[in-house]
């Protein structure tokens, strides 16, 4: 199976000390193929810089992700941009969103499932017909 991948399960899966750590390292590995956006990767680099984690330690997981033979990268373009505003007009969301627009537009264009915790974001996404993992969380 293969999902496009939100920021979130690379964050718990990086971090043991995270209480979901152990969620994220499973989903990843009951993955064969994982579509990661560009998007994602710049708001995990977001997450060290504001966690104040060392950049040395920032590179090294990035590099580890993309590595990995199931890393398969998804590039922004201006599709991409067009259908998640047309999301986030279509479903009366803000521009607050529309990171989660642009991850969720990732997997719609393409028609794989998303991987992800965040509960809105799942919500979005069954709403629009895109199968969500893992299938239940907490």
């Amino acid at each position: 199976m293969h999902a496009v991948i939100d920021t979130n399960v690379l964050i718990y899966d990086t971090f043991s000390d995270n209480p979901f750590h152990e969620n994220g390292r499973r989903l990843l590995e009951s993955l064969d193929k994982w579509y990661i956006p560009a998007l994602v990767l710049q708001e995990y680099l977001w997450f060290f810089k504001r966690e104040k984690k060392p950049l040395q330690t920032a590179k090294k997981m990035i590099e580890w992700y993309i590595s990995d033979p199931r890393f398969r990268g998804l590039e922004m373009s201006h599709e991409i941009i067009i259908h998640a505003l047309k999301i986030l007009q279509d479903y009366n969301r803000s521009l607050s969103h529309i990171n989660d627009a642009i991850i969720l537009s990732h997997a719609v264009l393409k028609g794989f499932p998303l991987a992800t915790f965040d509960v809105k974001l799942r919500k979005l996404a069954q709403t629009v017909d895109i199968k969500v993992l893992p299938e239940h969380i907490g």
